[in-house]
C-alpha cells in the first residue's frame, strides 16, 4: 500500500492573540497610534504588511492568515524612501513574531514577550541577518544603564562599522566585562568602534558642528554624522539619564526612555506641522524640539501664521517684543539674535533661547518675535503652564510644547473653528 504523507497545515496567528501583542508591544513605539477594532479580509496572496491608505497600515503574521489588523495614526506614515519609516518597524515586529508563533502557545509566552520589543528594534535597524549582533550591543548598554562608575551614571557610545575587521582577540563579550571599558567614551563626541562581528576596533574622537542640521539631538550630531559616512553603520548611545539612543543613516531612529522604546518618525511630524509653509523653517523648529527634549530643558515654541500678527499683538505683552525692545531681557535677546531668522541661528543658540522660561515666538517667515514671552491665556485652560501656552499659541498658527520629561506635543488651530486648537502630533 502506498504510504500517505502528512501535509502540515499552514501556520496561522489567532486574531485575539495578535491584537493583544500588538496593543502591548507595537503601539508603544508610536505616539498617538491605535489598532482599529475592525479587521480587513486577507488572502495568502496579500503581503503581511501593506498600506491601506496613507494613515493606515494593514498587517498580519502569516501569509495564511485570513485577516489583517489595521494600524492607524492621524498623521500620514512615512513612505518607502524614508529610512525612518513605520512599515520597517511593523515588518520587523511581524518577522520576530512569526518566528515565535509556536512558542507563544506555551507557558513561556510572557517570558518571551518581556524582551520582545528590543528584538524588534534590532531587526528594524540592522542589516538583514545582523540583528543578533546589534541586540548584543543594546543589551550591553542596557546593563551599563543599571550601574554606576565611581558613583556616577555611565554615558557611552558604541559604533558598529561593517567596513572594519576589528581584533578577534578582543571580542565585545570579553572586553565589556572590564569596568574601564564603559567609560572610555562620553556618548557625545567620542565613541568606541567594533566590527559587525563584535570585535573591538578602537576609539574615535568626533567633532560636533554648531550649525549641524538633521533629525537627531544636536548633542549627538557628531555621532549621527559618523553613521552617515558609511552604509550600514549603527551607533548605540547611552546617556547619563539611562536613555538609549540608536542612530543610523544620519538620524535618530529609536530611543528608550523609562524602560519604553519609541520610534522616531521625523518626516511625517514635520509635514504635520503645516505652519509655517517653509519646510526649512519647520525642520529647524523640529530639530530644536528634539534638542530640548534630550537636553531636558523643556520649551514652548509658537509660530504666527500669515495674517495672524494682529492676534499676536493682543496675546503677547509689549515688553516681550524684540522688534521694539522695552525690557532688559528683550534688548539683550534682540542683540544676540541680531536680526537673524530662527533657522539661521546655530542649534546651540536656539536651544539656549528656548530654554528661557516662557515661549519663543517666531513668525511665518522665521523672524524671532519674542523669547521668554508669557502669552495671555484664555480662562478655563487645562494642563500645566507650557501646555496652556502652547495651546494658546496654536490659535496663531502652531504651538509646540516640550516637557521636561522629554515629550513633544504639537497643536494647531482647527481649520473648521480657528478659535479652537487641536492636537497635531506627539513624539515620545
Amino acid at each position: 500500500m502506498p504510504i500517505k504523507r502528512r501535509t502540515s497545515l499552514p501556520k496561522r496567528m489567532d486574531e485575539a492573540l495578535l491584537r493583544e501583542i500588538a496593543d502591548g508591544y507595537l503601539l508603544p513605539f508610536f505616539s498617538g497610534a491605535s489598532i482599529e477594532a475592525t479587521v480587513e479580509n486577507s488572502t495568502s496572496a496579500d503581503s503581511t504588511v501593506a498600506f491601506v491608505n496613507p494613515q493606515t497600515i494593514g498587517f498580519k503574521v502569516n501569509r495564511a492568515d485570513t485577516y489583517r489588523l489595521k494600524f492607524r495614526r492621524d498623521q500620514p506614515f512615512a513612505q518607502k524612501s524614508d529610512p525612518a519609516r513605520e512599515t520597517k518597524v511593523i515588518e520587523a515586529f511581524v518577522s520576530a513574531l512569526e518566528r515565535m508563533s509556536n512558542e507563544l502557545k506555551g507557558p513561556l509566552k510572557d517570558d518571551l514577550l518581556s524582551t520582545f520589543q528590543r528584538r524588534v528594534v534590532a531587526e528594524a535597524t540592522a542589516e538583514p541577518g545582523e540583528s543578533t549582533e546589534l541586540l548584543a550591543v543594546i543589551d550591553q548598554l542596557a546593563l551599563w544603564a543599571t550601574r554606576l562608575y565611581e558613583g556616577t551614571p555611565i554615558a557611552s557610545a558604541i559604533g558598529i562599522d561593517p567596513t572594519i575587521s576589528g581584533r578577534k582577540s578582543l571580542p565585545l563579550a570579553n572586553i565589556a566585562k572590564q569596568d574601564f571599558f564603559a567609560v572610555l567614551s562620553n556618548g557625545f563626541d567620542t565613541m568606541l568602534t567594533i566590527s559587525k562581528h563584535l570585535n573591538f576596533s578602537g576609539h574615535v574622537v568626533l567633532t560636533p558642528t554648531p550649525s549641524a542640521r538633521g533629525n537627531y539631538p544636536w548633542r549627538h550630531s557628531a555621532i549621527a554624522a559618523w553613521t552617515e559616512k558609511e552604509k550600514g553603520r549603527v551607533a548605540v548611545v547611552l546617556n547619563r539619564l539611562g536613555e538609549i539612543l540608536i542612530l543610523r543613516d544620519g538620524q535618530l531612529l529609536f530611543a528608550r526612555r523609562s524602560g519604553k522604546w519609541h520610534f522616531l518618525t521625523h518626516g511625517p511630524v514635520i509635514r504635520q506641522m503645516g505652519v509655517p509653509k517653509d519646510e526649512v523653517l519647520r525642520k529647524a523648529i523640529y530639530e530644536t524640539a528634539l534638542d530640548a527634549s534630550f537636553a531636558r530643558t523643556g520649551a514652548c515654541i509658537g509660530v504666527i501664521a500669515s495674517g495672524g500678527m494682529k492676534a499676536a499683538e493682543e496675546m503677547i505683552a509689549d515688553t516681550d517684543w524684540l522688534s521694539n525692545p522695552l525690557s532688559d531681557k528683550a534688548k539683550a535677546v534682540a542683540r544676540i539674535v541680531d536680526g537673524r531668522k530662527f533657522h539661521e541661528l546655530d542649534r546651540t543658540l536656539r536651544l539656549e533661547l528656548t530654554a528661557i522660561d516662557g515661549a519663543t515666538v517666531i513668525d511665518y517667515q522665521g523672524n524671532v518675535v519674542a523669547v521668554g514671552a508669557i502669552p495671555k491665556i484664555q480662562g478655563g485652560s487645562t494642563g500645566g503652564g507650557r501646555t496652556a501656552a502652547a495651546k494658546q499659541l496654536a490659535l496663531l498658527g502652531l504651538g509646540v510644547k516640550i516637557s521636561q520629561d522629554g515629550g513633544i506635543f504639537g497643536y494647531r488651530r482647527d481649520s473648521k473653528n480657528t478659535k479652537v486648537e487641536k492636537a497635531a502630533f506627539k513624539v515620545m
